[in-house]
């Protein structure tokens, strides 16, 4: 198993082993595919968003692969630029690993990636030039400190809407430096140079630098463990939890945030990550049926979970009460990751509502408030619909589309909102379910007999923005969900199924 450490404190054999590995990659070709990998992905699907942790540590991870293979040594780990620690003077900077700064303009002259040694590339693959440095001159003249560091851990939830450069409070952002200390672009920045465009990895102190944000991410997953990867669902295309991330090829672990959530799955160890001491209170037990449990969102932000058992087959309501306005998002059976469905205004008030035919098994339920600079008091419970009433509203029916009949006009009217819809199939043939409408429009389909697996998407096939489904389908009752392609848009469309 790998183990990531500290650059500093690498002995002579294994700096000498991490350059030559660097070194063959150069020679065969593939430390510059690597390159062009980063430097050709689109911006907005790498950086100022929600992959950007994911991403990288896919990034990282697959260079390791690399390393390992040409060094023959499975053990070889990427080490980490500790940057409290790390400034000009870090032995890191020595030459027998990195080499130090550039000269007077700005060419590295010294070290294994010297000018004569090491010729980076440009976004094109063509030669361009040697590897230029200037420590401190661009502005940011310090590197992050581990009170910068502290802050930054100490910062939940993971992301939150727009999932971009805006979000606030998100750790994945404060720790991409676009708001709170700035640590990873400060990190860019302050080695300047070639580190400096998208083309950075060309100086190899980049994966050090990325290994050291992924440490970071490892060890807020730790202090954490009940604050997940967001957006599960709802963000842009590439950002989602189970949506394949851009510029990122097949390999030995999948391509979607999710495959890369779990540290101890992709064998990375770092040398001194240990879970941070914080007692993890046990998930709050909802009981269907019973009175619904008052909570509060005491500090902007935060996102309280809870979790209710289903011992059989059956439609299920789950439901806030209050005056704050709430947004719920339900996930499982069996998986506090698996998101099944949201809900910002379905119920009474600013409350939210879900309806769902549920299989047996564990649900978790996550409530925030749909202001993420909010602060509140909130009860939230789940009742079995065929039970006798108890607390709490009566279910909202799932509106019926009828198949070959008129469609149904509805609208999207809050952000992060979507709809869901019902239809019977008596007969096994094909079918068409599509939206139409001015409002860009993303459809989902599932069944049958069932809310949760999903057997189909689809954003743009229909006329103009609108989504199409075709599809070939046994009998069954099977549900449609329809939401605007942005979280934050609305607007009007309607809905219909056609046979044949």
């Amino acid at each position: 198993m790998a183990i990531r450490k500290d650059a500093n404190t690498l002995t002579a054999a294994e700096r000498a082993e991490f350059v030559a590995a660097i070194r063959v990659l150069k020679a065969e070709g593939i430390y510059d595919r690597f390159v062009l990998r980063h430097a050709n992905a689109n911006m907005s699907a790498i950086h100022r968003c929600s992959a950007f942790l994911p991403w990288h540590r896919r990034f990282i991870y697959d260079l390791e692969l690399e390393l390992q293979r040409v060094s023959g040594n499975p053990n070889l780990g990427i080490p980490y630029w500790n940057w409290p620690l790390g400034s000009a003077n870090a032995s890191m900077w020595n030459d027998d690993l990195l080499g130090g700064n550039g000269d007077a303009g700005g060419v590295v002259r010294t070290g294994p990636f010297r000018s004569g040694q090491w010729t980076v590339i440009n976004s094109s693959g063509l030669p361009a030039g040697p590897l230029m440095r200037a420590f401190g001159q661009n502005g940011l003249p310090t590197l992050p400190t581990q009170a910068a560091i502290n802050q930054v851990m100490a910062v939940t939830p993971y992301d939150t809407s727009p999932w971009n450069m805006n979000s606030n409070p998100s750790f994945r952002n404060q720790l991409e430096g676009w708001i709170g200390p700035n640590l990873h672009n400060r990190g860019h920045v302050w080695v300047g140079g070639s580190m400096l465009p998208m083309t950075s990895p060309n100086d190899p102190v980049f994966f050090m630098h990325h290994c050291m944000v992924d440490k970071i991410w490892h060890e807020w997953q730790l202090r954490f463990p009940n604050q997940g990867y967001l957006p599960a669902s709802g963000g842009p295309f590439g950002q989602n939890l189970t949506d394949p991330m851009g510029s990122t090829p097949s390999g030995q672990v999948g391509s979607r945030p999710i495959d890369v959530l779990d540290s101890a799955v992709l064998g990375i160890v770092y040398d001194d990550a240990t879970p941070q001491p914080q007692s993890q209170p046990e998930i709050p037990l909802i009981v269907v049926g019973a009175d619904p449990i008052a909570a509060a969102i005491g500090v902007p932000g935060e996102t309280d979970v809870f979790r209710f058992e289903v011992p059989a087959f059956g439609a299920h309501t789950m439901y806030t009460l209050g005056s704050s306005d709430t947004f719920m998002t339900l996930f499982g059976p069996n998986d506090p990751n698996f998101e099944v469905a949201s809900d910002d205004d379905a119920g009474e008030g600013f409350n939210a509502q879900i309806n769902r035919n549920l299989s047996a098994g564990t649900y978790f339920l996550r409530v925030r408030l749909y202001s993420p600079n909010s602060t509140g008091n909130y009860a939230v419970g789940v009742r079995a619909v065929s039970a006798t009433p108890g607390p709490g509203p009566g279910p909202v029916p799932i509106p019926e589309l009828i198949v070959n009949g008129v469609g149904i006009d509805a609208s999207i009217s809050a952000a992060n909102e979507s709809d869901v819809y019902r239809f019977n199939v008596t007969t096994g043939d094909f079918y068409t379910i599509q939206t139409n409408g001015t409002t860009d429009t993303f459809m989902s389909l599932h069944g049958p007999n069932s809310q949760i697996p999903e057997i189909a998407s689809n954003d743009d096939s229909g006329i103009s923005f609108n989504a199409l489904i075709r599809r070939q389908l046994s009998p069954g009752e099977y549900f449609v969900r329809v939401r605007h392609y942005s979280p934050s848009g609305t607007g009007a469309y309607s809905v219909r199924v056609t046979q044949g």
